[in-house]
């Protein structure tokens, strides 16, 4: 496939040798995102009458202990379990739970923490933490249970509705892009063909300028010549 660019202008575009669909938000296929909330799932992940959990941010994660850890990631599928019980949380993880009032965060030494310092204290190593973070909050918001993607840029692996981390595996991977800001024709190839590896559906998550997400699924097309014989 040869080098090219390309923006994300419409609700439907041909690039090479794929097609890209916009996805309403409001009703999208069965399996992809969709936008009317699961019972099953929603009350899964609903808000909870509680404490918040006291989070510890180092190293650019946060660390929940044992006594929180249990309850977000069984009440919220939030964070990955490492040695003595604790959660370890991303980035994203941690600013959504502080958006929700589930978690108060604090230094190593115990200096209660913002989200503002949160984010810049990673803004140089990281300055699309708040982009990301926008795409995450939006499918959180539509009831999905969400982890970090993978290498090749894939930034979320969303599971369908009623799957949980640990017991499923993630239905599609979600790539994530800013409006204005182009992907290579060799950086589209490179991450279809892993979510293809991967038996997964690939998302594009399209962040505009005023903060909007809208999804654009992607898809193998068949190009035609004008004699009608395939490319």
């Amino acid at each position: 496939m040869g080098e090219g660019f390309f923006t994300l202008l419409s609700g439907l575009d041909r690039v090479g040798e794929y097609e890209l669909s916009k996805d309403n938000n409001e009703s999208l296929e069965e399996g992809n995102l969709e936008g009317e909330q699961d019972e099953e799932i929603e009350e899964e992940l609903q808000e909870f009458e509680e404490d918040p959990a006291n989070v510890v941010f180092e190293k650019g994660k946060g660390f929940v202990a044992s006594e929180d850890a249990d309850r977000l990631s069984q009440q919220g599928f939030y964070g990955t379990r490492i040695d003595g019980n604790k959660l370890e949380l991303e980035p994203v993880e941690l600013l959504h739970l502080l958006e929700r009032k589930r978690a108060i965060a604090t230094t190593p030494s115990g200096n209660i923490i913002s989200s503002d310092y949160i984010v810049n204290s990673l803004l140089e190593e990281d300055p699309d933490l708040w982009i990301r973070y926008l795409v995450f909050r939006d499918l959180r918001s539509r009831g999905y249970a969400v982890r970090k993607g993978f290498g090749s840029g894939i930034g979320f692996r969303v599971y369908a509705r009623g799957d949980k981390p640990g017991d499923a595996n993630a239905k599609e991977l979600v790539y994530v892009l800013k409006e204005g800001v182009p992907i290579s024709l060799s950086d589209l190839d490179l991450v279809t063909k892993t979510a293809a590896g991967s038996r997964k559906d690939l998302v594009f998550a399209l962040v505009d300028q005023n903060g909007e997400v809208n999804f654009y699924k992607v898809a193998q097309a068949t190009l035609r010549d004008r004699s009608g014989d395939e490319q």
